[in-house]
């Protein structure tokens, strides 16, 4: 028989947290490339359960999400340009997940998180998180 898990307890600092993905409205408006984004999962999430030996994260909060450790370059079907095949890797990102209540959920861990949003107003234009080493502020 199938199971059809409604509620789970992680152990430890494991974090659940929601599995939004980019739709073609969020894509649509924006100068990213909208192919490599369509169905990927959006950097912030909403956790919905924790592991007891997490702190300074709770359900119910919104989270950036390092998704880095989860890329993964695969490499598509180049295109033939002045008799050069030009190489086009694509970015995926593949994640332990878990079904809870017949919705993909993210499997994470408390490092994975960057930081809590405390505070947020909702705007059109999508934001990414860019990681960069080279930040002038």
């Amino acid at each position: 028989s199938k199971m059809n898990i409604k509620k789970i307890r992680p152990m430890f600092t494991t974090v659940i947290t929601t599995c939004e993905v980019f739709s073609e409205e969020d894509v649509k408006n924006t100068l990213i490339d909208s192919d490599s984004m369509l169905g990927q999962p959006k950097p912030y999430q909403t956790v919905v359960a924790v592991g007891n030996a997490v702190h300074d994260v709770k359900v119910g909060d919104v989270v950036a999400i390092d998704f880095s450790k989860y890329a993964r370059t695969k490499h598509k079907e180049g295109s033939l340009k002045d008799g050069v095949i030009q190489d086009n890797p694509v970015v995926s990102y593949e994640f332990n997940s878990i079904v809870l209540d017949n919705k993909e959920h993210l499997f994470l861990h408390t490092n994975d998180i960057l930081f809590v949003i405390e505070d947020y107003e909702e705007v059109e234009e999508v934001e990414l998180i860019t990681t960069s080493k080279e930040v002038v502020c």
